[in-house]
């Protein structure tokens, strides 16, 4: 069963990349909206390191195509990378290697932190959106169960998480959210291993989360009676990525509850 965990980790870590360093807008810089984003495992190697804005593909995309929207309604948002490791998941399964991933996954918890905090600092009247994608998923969620109630949280965006729970209170999306039962990530079925939070996300925050996984996805839909990750299921764990000319499923639903918070007292949004 542990090994069919490190093989579904090592999922996270075949994704198409890039991290490059971002660093938080300055105080005349403040927009509208704030980005935080955080890319899965591996993405931070070598040269991935300077791609897409330092967040990796997915996390990079889904801003670029929320920045546009924004853009069209006269909104600005403005964007920075989680600073972390981002660390492979180790081939050999070693016990070092997988310490040095879980140790990714905490730094990963306290950067998130430490840069939300820092920002809103500089920029306290600027909303704030938090997304991961895979390990940058867990991350983000581990960080949403203090912020539930923070007022600068508008909204967050968990993709392939596996942190994820098949019944939470979030906003799901993608094929394992029309499937009873399944969605489950795979560091709930080691949480205490990989220090997972097994409860549910408050539902103030949970009503902001849009959550996304697929079925058969081995981080966020894990199966602990399966060996092997098959290559089938590592293609689905790296397709979330839309084509050059499209848009991904879950950007209109994270632009409608982004411009929720902007609603005046009393009025109702309706969510797409």
């Amino acid at each position: 069963m542990i090994r069919r965990a490190a093989l579904a980790l090592m999922a996270a870590a075949m994704t198409l990349t890039g991290l490059a360093t971002g660093t938080a807008a300055a105080a005349s810089d403040c927009g509208d909206y704030h980005w935080i984003g955080a890319a899965g495992s591996g993405q931070r190697d070598g040269a991935a390191l300077a791609a897409n804005d330092g967040m990796g593909d997915v996390v990079y995309q889904s801003y670029q195509q929320l920045r546009a929207d924004l853009a069209a309604s006269g909104r600005t948002i403005t964007a920075e990378a989680v600073q972390y490791p981002a660390a492979p998941v180790p081939l050999d399964g070693g016990l070092r290697g997988w310490l040095g991933f879980l140790g990714s996954v905490g730094d990963g918890t306290k950067a998130t932190a430490a840069q939300f905090k820092a920002f809103t600092a500089k920029c306290p009247d600027t909303k704030v959106v938090l997304a991961g994608y895979s390990q940058g998923a867990m991350i983000v969620h581990r960080n949403l169960y203090d912020l539930a109630d923070n007022p600068q949280v508008v909204a967050a965006l968990l993709i392939a998480d596996g942190d994820r729970l098949p019944v939470d209170t979030t906003i799901n999306m993608g094929s394992a959210a029309a499937a009873s039962g399944v969605g489950m990530g795979v560091a709930q079925e080691h949480s205490l291993l990989a220090s997972a939070n097994t409860s549910k996300l408050p539902a103030t925050i949970g009503a902001r989360t849009v959550s996304v996984c697929d079925v058969g996805d081995p981080v966020c839909d894990y199966d602990p009676d399966t060996t092997e990750v098959s290559p089938a299921e590592i293609a689905i764990h790296t397709s979330y990525a839309p084509a050059a000319s499209g848009s991904h499923a879950w950007t209109p639903k994270l632009y409608d509850i982004v411009m929720s918070a902007d609603a005046p007292a009393g009025t109702t949004v309706a969510l797409s």
